[in-house]
């Protein structure tokens, strides 16, 4: 039995497999394109954008994501995401890491950088996206607000690497 649902971006997929220990499963599986997010810097202040996510309804304090275009490498997509939602482009992007967003169910796998030495550039928010700009916060208090996972990893990731020196 397979079952097949297709959205803008995703597909859903429900499917009965065999696991490597013989058992028979109904898996269900997001397909959803690789991403990026890139969190701009600059000292102890972040650039996140005010972004209104239909899926849970909200506004939410985020760094700029997206999903990577076809032929386009993770760095690329990074600058454009930067410029596309926040308006700025970076003199110096930093891969912080790399993984899996949920690999319960999904098949996204994400790719983390940090921007500095920053200039403005043009932003073009895409047409299904509600941004309303960019919001300059403190590091500490930024962590104290996000409740977005990929934001609050990249804001620690930064912290981090300030630690460090």
């Amino acid at each position: 039995m397979q079952v097949e649902c297709r959205g803008r971006r995703v597909s859903f997929q429900a499917s009965v497999e065999e696991l490597p220990n013989g058992r028979r499963v109904l898996v269900d599986r997001v397909r959803f394109p690789d991403s990026v997010a890139v969190l701009p810097v600059d000292g102890d202040r972040v650039l996140l954008v005010k972004q209104y996510r239909p899926a849970i309804g909200e506004w939410t304090l985020e760094a700029p994501a997206g999903t990577i275009k076809e032929g386009e490498a993770p760095e690329e997509a990074a600058r454009r995401e930067l410029a596309e939602e926040a308006g700025m482009d970076a003199g110096e992007l930093v891969k912080v890491g790399e993984g899996y967003v949920s690999p319960g169910y999904s098949t996204e796998y994400m790719h983390l950088y940090i921007a500095s030495k920053l200039r403005r550039a043009e932003a073009e928010p895409e047409d299904y996206e509600v941004i309303t700009g960019g919001v300059w916060i403190g590091l500490e208090e930024a962590l104290s607000r996000v409740r977005d996972v990929k934001t609050i990893l990249l804001l620690n990731a930064y912290r981090a690497m300030r630690c460090r020196g």
